[in-house]
């Protein structure tokens, strides 16, 4: 009889050791709250965008808004978000549709298709520090903006598949007037600035709102070790492109 206790108590045990090793993880500490979805949500940004030809920057100024439309399954059976972006010129003009994006969402990652290509967005647990292959699931490569050590000149070559990498995870942040309290930054590749090149993105998301910052810069020099035709001295943009997208306003339709 004692035996078949202790039988029935070891079992329980072990009954209880893998209900615990495969309950739900905890949404909050696995970072999920960082890209909500839900159909109806959307977030309106300012933007200025600015392309860069022989020095001379063409500034853009406008307002665009992502809105998550419907949902369905592809053909893996994974749920699927469709997202609708649309743009105007200031809150006084109507929305015009610009574009549609795709974003799935599972427990170990966010990935976005946009213009058939698929990037991964957020991988789970978020954990400052942490990098993966943003490029992991489409053909681009980095290029690097660094000069190669051998010859001291620029490096056009490709190098490798993309790295992001979380940073200041869980920390504050104040964006025109608003103050988010619970904020990470998703850094895409390696930030550099040499006489070759500027090169400086990332993604800042808030806990249940998402995305509310957002910078992409890459700008090219001209300099005298690159082109033996450039006269304009170091820091002449060739060439470039400098975005910012800043949260304004979001919601639930």
């Amino acid at each position: 009889m004692r035996r078949a206790l202790l039988l029935l108590v070891v079992l329980a045990g072990l009954v209880a050791a893998c209900e615990d090793k495969y309950k739900d993880p905890d949404p909050k500490a696995m970072g999920y709250d960082y890209y909500p979805l839900e159909v109806g949500d959307y977030r309106i940004y300012n933007v200025t965008d600015i392309r860069f030809q022989s020095d001379i920057g063409d500034t853009n100024r406008f307002q665009m808004r992502e809105r998550v439309d419907t949902t369905f399954y592809d053909q893996t059976n994974t749920l699927n978000y469709k997202i609708i972006r649309s743009v105007r010129a200031n809150e006084n003009q109507n929305w015009l549709d610009d574009s549609v994006m795709v974003v799935s969402k599972s427990d170990v990652n966010v990935v976005l298709t946009k213009n058939n290509t698929r990037y991964v967005k957020m991988v789970f647990p978020v954990k400052n520090g942490f990098s993966w292959l943003g490029d992991a699931y489409n053909a681009n490569k980095e290029t690097s903006y660094a000069p190669d050590p051998t010859t001291n000149r620029r490096a056009d070559y490709y190098l490798t598949k993309e790295s992001y990498t979380y940073q200041e995870v869980g920390q504050p942040m104040t964006l025109n007037g608003t103050t988010f309290d619970n904020t990470l930054t998703v850094v895409h590749g390696s930030p550099i600035e040499t006489w070759i090149g500027y090169d400086d993105r990332k993604e800042i998301y808030a806990e249940g709102v998402g995305m509310v910052y957002r910078l992409f810069t890459r700008i090219v020099y001209c300099n005298a070790q690159d082109r033996e035709d450039c006269e304009y001295g170091i820091g002449y943009k060739l060439h470039g492109h400098e975005r910012h997208e800043e949260l304004i306003s979001y919601g639930k339709e």
